[in-house]
This record gives C-alpha cells, sequence and structure tokens, in this order.
C-alpha cells in the first residue's frame, strides 16, 4: 500500500470516530478575541460573533431597523438581518455541522420580552444537491434435492439481479421559532446547518437570514446568542481548543435610528416587507473567468 493510500486510509478511519460537539474557540492570539459591548456605544454592535483558527465562523449586523408594522398600527416592531460565515482555514478544514441559538428578552425583569413573529429562512431546505451511481445486486437461490440409497444429491439455481439507481444527497439547513421558556410567547430562533454526509464537503458558506420582532414597548432588550459546531475530526485533533467564554448579550435600542445599510426600509410599514427577499444562502462562491494568458 503506497504512503497516499494509508493517509488516506488514516483519514477514512478518523472520519468513523465518535463526533464531539465542541466550542469553535482554538487557543491562540486571535483566537482569543470574543466580543463585548463596548462601554461607550453598548448598543448594537456590528460584530456579534467571531472565531478564528483552522475554521473561520463569524456572524455580524446586516440592518437593523425598529419601526412599526403598518401606518395604521402603533404597535412597534424590530426588524434584525444577519449574516453568518462559515469558512476553512486549512486545507481538509471542514465543519460538518453548526447549531444557532439567538434568544431575545427584556432588559428588566418588569418588561415583557421581545416575540418572535417571522423569521427566514424557517423550515428545512435542502442545498447542494449531489448525484453518484449506485449498483444494487439482489441475488435470490432455489435449492432442489433427491435422494437415493441414502445418498442426496441437491442442487442450486441462483439468479442475480443488478439494478442501477442515482442517489441524491444534500446539505440541509433548517430555521425555526421556538419558546425556550415552556409557555407564553416565541422568544427564540434557531438554525441549524449540516453538510452533504457522502461528499463531505462541509455546511454552506454564508447565510444571510431575517428576524422580526414584535414589541410591547420602546424599551431596550438584549438577544443571547450561541453557536456550536463540530468538525471534521483531523481538525479537532490538529487543534488546541480551550473552554469558549459566552460573548456579552447584544443590546437593541429601540430609539436608534435605522442603519439601511442594504435598503432604505420604511419604517412605519414593515409588514409590507417580503423578508424572503432579504435573505442568502451560498454554499460556495466560484469566481469565473480566473485563468488568464498573457504573450
Amino acid at each position: 500500500m503506497s504512503v497516499n493510500q494509508d493517509n488516506q486510509q488514516e483519514f477514512e478511519l478518523a472520519e468513523d470516530f465518535p463526533l464531539l460537539v465542541i466550542p469553535v474557540y482554538p487557543a491562540g492570539d486571535q483566537a482569543g478575541l470574543h466580543w463585548k459591548n463596548d462601554p461607550k456605544e453598548p448598543f448594537q454592535r456590528n460584530a456579534v460573533i467571531q472565531r478564528k483558527g483552522r475554521v473561520d465562523i463569524r456572524c455580524e449586523h446586516k440592518d437593523i431597523i425598529h419601526g412599526y408594522l403598518s401606518e395604521d398600527s402603533d404597535d412597534p416592531y424590530t426588524l434584525i438581518i444577519l449574516q453568518f460565515r462559515f469558512d476553512p482555514n486549512g486545507i481538509a478544514a471542514r465543519i460538518k455541522e453548526v447549531h444557532v441559538s439567538i434568544k431575545f428578552a427584556a432588559m428588566t425583569a418588569s418588561a415583557a420580552d421581545p416575540e418572535v413573529v417571522e423569521i427566514y429562512p424557517d423550515g428545512g431546505f435542502f442545498v447542494a444537491p449531489t448525484t453518484q451511481r449506485e449498483q444494487i445486486r439482489h441475488t435470490a437461490g432455489i435449492g432442489i434435492g433427491a435422494g437415493a440409497a441414502g445418498m442426496e444429491v441437491r442442487g442450486l439455481f441462483q439468479h442475480d439481479k443488478t439494478v442501477e439507481r442515482d442517489r441524491v444527497d444534500y446539505a440541509w439547513l433548517r430555521g425555526s421559532i421556538d419558546v425556550t421558556r415552556g409557555f407564553g410567547r416565541s422568544d427564540a430562533v434557531s438554525w441549524d446547518f449540516l453538510e452533504n454526509p457522502r461528499a463531505k464537503s462541509g455546511v454552506v458558506s454564508s447565510m444571510q437570514g431575517a428576524i422580526l420582532l414584535w414589541r410591547e414597548n420602546m424599551e431596550p432588550f438584549t438577544a443571547r446568542v450561541t453557536l456550536n459546531a463540530t468538525m471534521d475530526t483531523r481538525t479537532r485533533i490538529d487543534t488546541l481548543f480551550t473552554k469558549d467564554p459566552k460573548e456579552d448579550d447584544v443590546w437593541y435600542d429601540p430609539n436608534k435610528p435605522p442603519t439601511n445599510r442594504l435598503h432604505k426600509y420604511d419604517v412605519d410599514n414593515l409588514g409590507a416587507l417580503d423578508i424572503n427577499a432579504l435573505c442568502d444562502v451560498t454554499f460556495r462562491t466560484i469566481l469565473e473567468n480566473t485563468t488568464k494568458t498573457k504573450v
């Protein structure tokens, strides 16, 4: 067996090891960075999460819009658009799955928590299908015996049938609106990302998601964002990990003006927005026309 075959076999065996979900927080200089609220400007920080190492995981605000559902409604609403990025920083390093949870709460115990009214992506979605041709062989046998003078001769008629089919596998993304208290209004959002189990090509590289919240008043509120990622076995072995400290909760101030980075929003008519159009999922970005010839 060649050296390359040995390495390949070791890699395949490593993939059979039990998977452990560990915090994506490699020890080191840049890896030690986690985000806190600026004491001078504690509300609505742009960077929510940043992890660097053998894999690079980020979450940041693209837009934060405080307003109203419609001109006929006095109920305050907030639209939050987040972008998640999941990128390997090494050859053969990949992220197998990611689980994101965002829980909203009032800043004071006496105030009502915001309610999650709508999100996108919401539900299950298949991403980046791959097709592989498979051959399945079916064997059927029938035994016939005859005995004479205490001796038995037995024959076997065997029939083989081979069926070819195309197997399609996908990466997967799922979003949901959740209740974390066991009662009351929906106060949380979950997004889950899984790689294609056959292609083993990692999760999507980026996802831009939207969250629409109902608020009872103009009081500040918070979001606690937690993220767990599972990487391939080799990346976990090659990287020294330490316990992941918690980021500060994100603080939102409904009195702040709209950020308007992606669009100019009608803050008095947020209900008219198609939040699906504000979202985007990218599995891989390929830069075309990168091969050039110079004379």
